[in-house]
């Protein structure tokens, strides 16, 4: 089965270097796509994979809808040349759920063209991870846990022409189906240093482009968001401590079920309810320590 894998990039270095080094083994570094959100070096990092580059204006504040419309149209495109595609950020991974599984065997196994949805996870680095993932190659052995999270559980897996919601938080004029074969990874928290830069330069482009800050205040305008970064930082980091432990396998048959239950359809968006549900969270297994 021939697998591509697409995602877009600004500034991103570090997620950049382990998503080629993460899916470059998986499914071959000439089936990565990487979209340059204006003009930046990449050479050194991306290896054989293919580089394109679009026009970057950093006062758009809707260029997240803009940025997915093009993804929707780029990786629909793909679908010409290979039998899945894999498009999320560049800071998500997918994972198999379970152990004596590989991501190409899941994928392979689905049947039909539906679009497929996992269930996504925050991952929460250990208190003496700072060093370790900054300079490791594999990131899962130095995190604390994973937390259930319905907002990142994406459909991010396509066989045919599709059109994403902004940041595959859902998608538009279909029903995905869920697999609980695989698991999204959401890597924003995993790499302390990088996530204080990061929120630093979100907050500096929030500032300078939202000159009227009550009209973005709705749920999924990522300026909105960028402006309290840190806050919602400690926010995350606190709601991860205080929720309850469970084991990997309950954890995932669980979830599941909550996303069944969360799913909504508002107007032509299919997407999940991330409200009222329970944080669950777990320790990675010893078997998904070898993956990522």
């Amino acid at each position: 089965m021939k697998i591509a894998a697409v995602t877009m990039v600004w500034n991103d270095n570090w997620f950049l270097r382990r998503w080629i080094r993460y899916y470059g083994p998986l499914i071959g570094e000439k089936n990565l796509y990487v979209v340059s959100h204006g003009p930046q070096d990449l050479g050194e990092i991306v290896g054989h994979a293919n580089v394109i580059e679009v026009p970057r204006d950093p006062s758009d504040i809707h260029f997240d809808e803009r940025r997915w419309r093009f993804l929707s149209s780029y990786a629909s495109a793909l679908t010409q040349y290979h039998d899945a595609v894999i498009c999320l950020d560049v800071d998500e991974l997918l994972v198999p759920a379970r152990d004596n599984l590989s991501v190409t065997e899941a994928i392979a196994a689905m049947e039909g063209d539906a679009t497929r949805c996992v269930p996504g996870f925050e991952l929460f680095p250990a208190e003496s991870a700072a060093e370790a993932v900054d300079t490791a190659g594999r990131i899962a052995p130095h995190m604390a846990g994973a937390q259930f999270s319905p907002f990142y559980s994406k459909s991010g897996i396509i066989f045919r022409p599709v059109q994403f919601f902004s940041g595959a938080h859902g998608m538009i004029g279909e029903r995905p189906e869920l697999s609980s074969d695989l698991a999204l990874m959401h890597l924003r928290f995993a790499n302390l240093k990088e996530l204080d830069r990061r929120n630093a330069a979100r907050e500096g482009i929030a500032s300078e482009a939202i000159e009227s800050w009550d009209a973005f205040q709705t749920e999924g305008k990522p300026f909105a968001t960028w402006r309290r970064a840190d806050q919602r930082t400690r926010q995350a980091f606190r709601s991860f401590q205080r929720s309850r432990l469970v084991g990997w396998t309950d954890m995932v048959q669980t979830v599941s079920t909550e996303l069944e239950r969360l799913r909504v359809r508002r107007g032509r968006v299919h997407k999940f309810l991330n409200r009222k549900y329970e944080p669950l969270r777990a320790q990675l297994p010893d078997w998904m320590k070898a993956h990522f």
